[in-house]
């Protein structure tokens, strides 16, 4: 069975991240796990997965969370195969992972506003009507969704974001009052605003099979990992490593891409129209 290239690097961008939370050298990691520091450095660059008894010992020395510790135990007993344990909250943790270190970041969505973009009202309003959620998972969704946001634009390398929206995702903003509605698409121009960003609205007729997919790939980025594709079904979802469906995916990017126009070019005439009370 193939290896997991994402499985081998997430547990590196774990190490690495709390290696440095923690103000510790690699020589310091590796003096822990009674290893030299050239093992702690191809394991932070996702060559080499640590194995089963160096993920608690890390999590212990990492004081990382017991979710962290348990992935991670999941994929050194798998060795980074292709099989290794992929529910929707490691998919979301790598999606997570991949915001803080990709350097080139595409996400298309026909019907919602991608989470990072969103705003509190967006959230507890009209990703609760779709969803149904708890409250509970409301909350934790929305602190999720926080802590990718500020990440994303902590970074000061500059990573090429793309974002894609339907025409008919803006126009469920109808579902906000007045004054949220003005959060949210301030909030969207805002972003587009930022040199590294760009916000793109679908108004024209695309594959109807083109459901929600984000891309990412390392492009310059000194830590960036893995190619691979998200995407979901109702009941699953799946991060997509394999070359030829990835190719696929950006063809589709590539169709999607030419039916769209600026946020602004789309905003431009109709921009109140958008903000105000709809029946």
């Amino acid at each position: 069975m193939p290896e997991s290239k994402l499985a081998k690097w997430f547990p590196g961008r774990v190490v690495s991240l709390g290696r440095k939370t923690k103000r510790l050298t690699q020589t310091d990691v590796a003096n822990f796990l009674g290893k030299n520091y050239q093992t702690i450095a191809k394991m932070e660059q996702g060559k080499s997965c640590p194995s089963v008894g160096d993920c608690y010992a890390l999590a212990d020395l990492l004081e990382l969370s017991d979710e962290l510790r348990d992935y991670m135990i999941d994929i050194a007993r798998n060795e980074a195969q292709s099989n290794f344990r992929s529910d929707r909250r490691f998919n979301a943790l790598c999606l997570q992972m991949a915001e803080r270190f990709m350097g080139e970041i595409r996400k298309w969505e026909p019907y919602l506003l991608p989470g990072i973009v969103q705003t509190r009202a967006y959230h507890f309003n009209i990703v609760a009507m779709s969803q149904q959620s708890s409250d509970e998972r409301l909350d934790g969704g929305w602190k999720f969704k926080v802590e990718r946001y500020e990440a994303l634009l902590a970074r000061k390398d500059g990573p090429k974001i793309v974002i894609l929206i339907s025409a008919e995702a803006l126009q469920n903003l109808r579902f906000l009052s007045e004054a949220d509605r003005r959060e949210q698409l301030e909030r969207l121009d805002y972003l587009d605003s930022l040199p590294n960003w760009e916000i793109r609205i679908i108004t024209d007729l695309y594959p109807r099979s083109a459901t929600a997919f984000d891309l990412y790939r390392p492009a310059d980025a000194e830590f960036g990992g893995p190619a691979f594709v998200y995407t979901e079904v109702w009941d699953d979802s799946y991060c997509i490593e394999e070359a030829l469906r990835i190719e696929r995916y950006d063809g589709l990017w590539k169709i999607l891409l030419g039916k769209s126009i600026s946020l602004k070019e789309h905003l431009d005439g109709r921009r109140d129209g958008v903000a105000e009370e709809h029946s």
